[in-house]
Parts: C-alpha cells; sequence; structure tokens
C-alpha cells in the first residue's frame, strides 16, 4: 500500500482562457498533491470558439508547471483534431510529459451541436496507480440531456482494472438534477469498486448541482467540498500500488 495524494479544484470557469489559465497554473504552482484534477473545460471555457494557438500555448505552460511542482495534473480543455472539436481531459505528469488523453465518449445533445463524441475509452498507469477519467455525462449520462443508451462506463473501467475515476464536472446550478448526481456518484463508485474523485465548476449566485470531493469503493464521501464557492480538497488515499 501506498499514500497517494490526491486533490481536486472548484473553481469559475470563465468564457476567457486568459482567466482560466492564470488560475490552473496557480494552483499547479502551490500543489504538493501527486494528482491534481480541475473541472471540465476549466481550461478554454464550456464553448467551441476556443483559439487553438493561445489553448496549445496554455498546454505548454501546463506542462512546465507541472515539472516545476512535480504534480500530475488532469486539465479540462476543448481541443480540435482534423477540424473536429471534442471535450477532452489532458493528463500532465510530473515531468511534464503527456500521459495521455481521454475525449468525452457521451456528449450531451447540446455539445454534440458543436462537438464530436471520442471513440476510445482508456486505462492509464502513472505512479504504480491504474485509473481511467470520465467527463461528466459519461458517468450519469442523465435522462433529458439525450436519448443515448448508457455504456456503463464506470463500470467498464473498473472491470479493466482502474483503482480510481477521475471525473471532471461542468455540471450547472439546476437543483433538479442534484438527487440522480449524487446518487448515480455512489452507487457507481461501489458497483465498479473504484474510487471516484469527482470535481464541479463553481458558479455565481448559487450552489452548484453535484459536490466536489471523493467517494470510496464503499460509496462513501470521505471529503466533500461546499458546494457554493471557490475551494480545494487534498487527501491522501491509501492505495495498491507497484
Amino acid at each position: 500500500m501506498a499514500a497517494i495524494r490526491m486533490s481536486g479544484v472548484q473553481m469559475p470557469v470563465s468564457a476567457k482562457l486568459d482567466d482560466n489559465i492564470e488560475k490552473i497554473l496557480h494552483y499547479i504552482r502551490h500543489s504538493d498533491a501527486d494528482f491534481l484534477l480541475f473541472p471540465e473545460m476549466s481550461l478554454t471555457g464550456y464553448h467551441g470558439s476556443f483559439g487553438d494557438k493561445g489553448t496549445s500555448n496554455a498546454w505548454r505552460q501546463i506542462s512546465e508547471a507541472c515539472r516545476q511542482s512535480y504534480t500530475t495534473a488532469l486539465i479540462g480543455t476543448g481541443c480540435r483534431e482534423d477540424s473536429e472539436a471534442f471535450i477532452q481531459t489532458r493528463i500532465y505528469t510530473d515531468d511534464g510529459g503527456l500521459l495521455g488523453t481521454h475525449e468525452k465518449l457521451i456528449p450531451t445533445r447540446g455539445d454534440r451541436e458543436v462537438f464530436q463524441p471520442g471513440s476510445e475509452l482508456r486505462v492509464f498507469r502513472h505512479m504504480g496507480l491504474d485509473f481511467g477519467c470520465l467527463i461528466t455525462n459519461d458517468l450519469w449520462v442523465t435522462p433529458g440531456f439525450g436519448p443515448y443508451p448508457d455504456p456503463r462506463l464506470s463500470c467498464q473501467l473498473g472491470e479493466r482494472g482502474a483503482q480510481v475515476i477521475f471525473h471532471s464536472v461542468n455540471s450547472g446550478q439546476t437543483p433538479l438534477y442534484e438527487d440522480y448526481h449524487v446518487s448515480n456518484l455512489v452507487l457507481r463508485a461501489m458497483e465498479s469498486k473504484v474510487y471516484i474523485i469527482t470535481v464541479n465548476a463553481s458558479y455565481s449566485g448559487g450552489p452548484n448541482n453535484s459536490p466536489t470531493g471523493i467517494i470510496s469503493p464503499e460509496g462513501e464521501w470521505v471529503t466533500q467540498c461546499p458546494r457554493e464557492g471557490e475551494h480545494v480538497f487534498v487527501m491522501d488515499l491509501d492505495l495498491d500500488t507497484e
């Protein structure tokens, strides 16, 4: 068993990349965590009009900050490949390298007006830890956000050996979905026998509709941030690593 320090940042996500990158770099540079998770589209803002040049430059800054702070950061960002846009999580390791990416596999109906679904569910390995990434609706497949079948991606990751699922979120404030979001996080952690590290964005004027924190394989919240405002959690998890 080894203690792996997990951290997550619940932060407002601006439509302006310059505002977001300043916050992201601040949190990476001041982190003492092994893994640091940010919300969905936390770098570019949740829209499809991000600029490729500015985004690529921000990725380089994040890579260097991870190398200097010895932190592995999981960044929510928009990206383009072969003229197609995707909602993506990018994993920059503590040596500044790009370990890999996860493209949102189940975009909502609204997402699909701009973004394409990803094509591959991946399990990553770093620091002896096996883990996967999911983005908002990848885990929930929330009713009302598209008539999509639920492929149980969290279950698939657990069956493939993932010990942890990093779940980046930007789910808004509508309280109608709160119970569904919370119960799904708990039940899917239990079903897959994994820790789920979930990090939502924060919003002005009220709480978000899904908590930021960590759920254990037993379905217990081992830490949870207040639902309103900007917050960071840090928690050491004892995990089997090789």
